[in-house]
């Protein structure tokens, strides 16, 4: 056999394959994780305790917004710093409400009531990043990520370690007209995020993937064939 790569092309179809690879891999790893036994029950069984939740006067004022996605929809949740069970109880971050859409939706603080007593589920260590999370906005009071530590100094909220109190049920306003709302289930009180796509949806994700990896290798090599750079011996 005799092969004479064309330099250009193969140095772009082997970037491709390791993007198409990856992507494949990464869907089966999520396939993978929704068929284990532990993940119906990290994203069921949570232990929500109620509190009375106080805004947190060294921060009032301050609202940061962080992007997600519930039941499918993107969202904007706003966090605000609030204080649990007394105006002097710890320190968290609260999501007062959240706005549809895919852009950010300015909204005053003032325009947001407290409930006298909410039930959440308490998060001491800040969520992962993933591999495609965008970077934060911190100037902008935009995250991507429930970083807690650097949403609170973010806030100038200084020499503290604040939780994320995550309620049960979250309010969302639509973009388009902020009087209409509705409640929803809060996918983000939970230890695994709540995601509606059957595991099957992944795998066949994953199984798309891979085989355009494997058909642009075909391509690829056809290619070579017809142009007499890729030549087998008899």
């Amino acid at each position: 056999m005799t092969f004479r790569p064309m330099p250009i092309l193969t140095v772009f179809v082997l970037v491709s394959l390791v993007i198409l690879i990856i992507l494949g891999n990464w869907q089966y790893a999520r396939y993978s994780e929704k068929m284990s036994p532990d993940y119906e029950a990290a994203t069921t069984v949570e232990s929500f305790e109620s509190y009375a939740v106080f805004l947190d006067e060294d921060a009032r004022g301050n609202v940061q917004q962080v992007y997600g996605t519930l039941t499918g929809e993107p969202v904007w949740r706003r966090y605000v710093a609030v204080r649990l069970g007394s105006p002097d109880g710890e320190q968290a971050l609260y999501p007062i409400e959240a706005t549809g859409g895919a852009n950010p939706v300015p909204m005053p603080l003032s325009a947001v009531e407290l409930p006298a007593m909410v039930a959440v589920n308490v998060f001491r260590r800040p969520a992962k990043r993933g591999w495609f999370t965008n970077p934060d906005q911190p100037e902008k009071d935009i995250w991507f990520t429930r970083d807690a530590p650097a949403m609170a100094a973010n806030m100038g909220l200084t020499g503290i370690d604040p939780v994320l109190a995550e309620p049960e049920f979250i309010t969302i306003r639509s973009a388009d007209d902020l009087s209409r709302m509705r409640r929803a289930e809060n996918g983000f009180a939970y230890a695994l995020m709540r995601d509606p796509l059957p595991p099957e949806r992944h795998f066949g994700y994953a199984l798309t993937w891979w085989g355009m990896a494997i058909g642009l290798l075909g391509v690829y090599l056809v290619l070579h064939h017809s142009r007499g750079r890729l030549r087998f011996k008899a």
